[in-house]
């Protein structure tokens, strides 16, 4: 099993790289919508500290007075149904009624896993192996209420609460704990009801310029954002050659004011309407493509990813700023079908020394300035053709 404790109790959360479950929930339905093949606590042992959730509500048949359940979804949210909210009888609050949305998924849609299973396990996970964490991350959810309260019930004392940065909590304060975290949305709806970060309920906000953090803010603060247009490149390489076109301007050129403790997220995923997810992820991380080392992954856009966030003075390819690049790391690689070598190779960035990033850098920089002549050179023998 993967463990991040071993980098040290005292690193803060935005020191470290680990891995994302993306659509963690999501663990069967047709080729083209499932994501992961492993529930929780199992794509935790592989190495996932972040999991990214959406969930919303269904009837658990087709009887018109059929209780309500809570289950992670895939599906494209223009082409969702909602119905308006009605007082139901919800199978997840011990039978309580609640106002609460119902939601119908087009045909390419699929609903997964329990919400309460996927607490459960995470509760699990971290009593069993006490020096770790996890992070649940709900986004483009419904009944956001309604979700708070099941997980404040079902994660009990698993529960991490307090204020501040979450960027800057060490995994000393996170070891033993679920951080729950809630997008500016879903914050705006609980916030009167009294759950804040105190109760256990967390913000998640993307910092889409990069400026504006801060260590009061009671929540996880990141830039970057997800992999490719889910219509675009039809075929598996067209996916894969559209994610990393996406992801090599991932964080954005105002991500250059980001603070070192921003936190960056990198999608390294091929979901899409059509045809296997599970086929585009083997060829993704097949022997043709999966990164082999450093350079592999530098070219494959995380070295874009590095450099898009570092202040414009600071030089990837000057010894003097190997720390400077070891900071502006991505922190967060999602990734679909998590395993453990998927795992461990994302892990293992954090061995990486600074002085081997600015290697790469300037291997990738002297590549880049041979293919720059030849292309000279070839424009000048046949100057015609420009």
């Amino acid at each position: 099993m993967i463990t991040y404790y071993k980098l040290g109790g005292s690193k803060r959360l935005c020191d470290i790289v680990f891995a994302g479950s993306h659509d963690a929930g999501i663990t069967s339905g047709d080729a083209n919508v499932q994501t992961q093949d492993r529930d929780i606590f199992e794509q935790a042992k592989a190495g996932v500290r972040l999991f990214d959730l959406r969930i919303a509500a269904t009837k658990n048949s087709t009887l018109s007075a059929a209780p309500v359940i809570l289950k992670a979804f895939h599906a494209d949210p223009l082409l969702m149904q909602q119905k308006d909210k009605k007082n139901k009888t919800v199978f997840d609050l011990g039978g309580r009624k609640a106002d609460v949305t119902t939601t119908k998924l087009p045909v390419d849609g699929a609903f997964g896993m329990r919400l309460v299973e996927m607490l459960e396990q995470a509760k699990d996970f971290v009593k069993y192996n006490s020096s770790e964490f996890l992070l649940l991350k709900f986004d483009k959810c419904t009944n956001w209420t309604i979700i708070a309260e099941i997980c404040v019930r079902e994660l009990g004392n698993a529960l991490f609460t307090g204020t501040g940065s979450l960027n800057e909590k060490t995994l000393d304060q996170l070891k033993k704990h679920v951080v729950v975290l809630f997008t500016s949305k879903g914050i705006r709806e609980v916030a009167s009801k009294g759950y804040l970060s105190s109760t256990g309920i967390w913000g998640c906000e993307r910092l889409e310029n990069g400026i504006g953090y801060s260590s009061t803010y009671d929540g996880l603060q990141y830039v970057g954002k997800g992999g490719t247009n889910a219509l675009n490149g039809d075929s598996d390489m067209g996916k894969i050659a559209s994610n990393i076109e996406k992801q090599s301007g991932l964080m954005l050129t105002g991500a250059r004011n980001a603070a070192p403790e921003v936190m960056g997220m990198m999608y390294w995923t091929t979901t899409g309407l059509k045809r296997s997810i599970r086929e585009r992820d083997s060829t993704m991380w097949g022997p043709d493509n999966r990164p082999t080392g450093l350079t592999d992954l530098w070219m494959a856009g995380f070295g874009e990813a590095i450099e898009s966030r570092l202040p414009t003075y600071v030089s990837s390819t000057d010894y003097a700023n190997g720390i400077a690049l070891k900071v502006f790391m991505p922190n967060i690689v999602m990734i679909d079908f998590a395993d453990i070598d998927k795992g461990k190779f994302i892990f293992e960035l954090n061995t990486k020394a600074s002085t081997e990033l600015t290697q790469t850098a300037r291997k990738i920089e002297q590549a880049r300035k041979l293919a720059q002549g030849q292309g000279g050179a070839r424009r000048q023998q046949r100057p015609g053709l420009f």
